[in-house]
């Protein structure tokens, strides 16, 4: 999608580490809206300057890390300091059901976790893909981990 680019470039401009997330990155589409993680963490006011002076959007909802496209497409960020990020990506790639499981586990929030394989890892599961992720694997005797 052209305008997910856009807004990747832009935040690669800005010197960001920006990844998408949500269903999206299940390979779910359409969706509702885009969802991107950020490393670091910015103040609601430097959300609502970076959002308002960025012609990407022609909307932004204050302290909410929201906005809009010029054509209508809503745009969601997350923001996370780096040694939380695998947790995050997790959490914010979803689906719900899969969250709450993991976050069920052993080690959930056992940082560092710099990548989702580490978060994987700390939970005792091995790396799943996010479009892989959904209630019936965790059915499994493993937990759902995959080999």
């Amino acid at each position: 999608m052209a305008f997910e680019k856009a807004v990747l470039l832009w935040a690669e401009g800005m010197g960001w580490r920006l990844e998408r997330t949500g269903p999206l990155r299940r390979g779910i589409w359409p969706v509702a809206r885009l969802e991107f993680l950020r490393e670091g963490v910015l103040t609601p006011e430097n959300w609502d300057h970076f959002l308002s002076s960025c012609s990407l959007f022609e909307s932004f909802v204050p302290g909410r890390r929201e906005a809009s496209s010029h054509k209508g497409i809503a745009v969601k960020f997350y923001q996370v300091e780096k040694p939380a990020w695998g947790f995050a990506q997790i959490a914010h790639t979803g689906p719900h059901e899969w969250v709450a499981y993991c976050r069920s586990r052993a080690g959930w929030d056992q940082l560092p976790a710099e990548s989702e394989q580490a978060a994987f890892a700390r939970i005792g599961l091995e790396f799943l893909p996010p479009e892989e992720r959904c209630m019936h694997d965790m059915n499994k005797p493993d937990g759902g981990s995959h080999a």
